[in-house]
């Protein structure tokens, strides 16, 4: 019977709690100049007209950019020149290729000799 007692206890702490928090909210609204049957859910009528369909307005898509030929050669022989002087600055650069050149892949400052290179003491 303790146990129940303590339950009802609770319960009502909570309740308490709950209308002081009820009553804050109407303060605020009160505060607000809202009418209260503004605030109140009426429910659906049936008597009331069907909503008026809302008017899309159409969206303007923007073209897609894209770079020409000519400036992503650019952007690639900037990229090469930055490469370049960066290689430089380390103590690792080469002779300045021109604009034309297109390099074949390989190590970049790597100190190993290419993989198809006969090692000297084989056969």
């Amino acid at each position: 019977m303790a146990e129940l007692s303590s339950i009802v206890a609770m319960l009502h702490a909570q309740r308490r709690e709950l209308v002081e928090q009820l009553a804050a909210v109407d303060r605020a609204i009160a505060a607000l100049d809202i009418p209260a049957s503004a605030t109140s859910d009426p429910g659906p009528v049936a008597s009331a007209a069907p909503p008026a369909p809302s008017v899309v307005a159409p969206t303007r898509v923007k073209a897609q950019r894209l770079q020409t030929d000519e400036h992503k050669h650019a952007v690639s022989a900037g990229r090469r020149k930055a490469r370049a002087a960066r290689d430089a600055a380390n103590g690792i650069a080469r002779d300045m290729q021109g604009d034309d050149f297109v390099s074949a892949v390989g190590y970049r400052g790597g100190r190993q000799p290419p993989r198809l290179v006969k090692k000297p003491g084989r056969p």
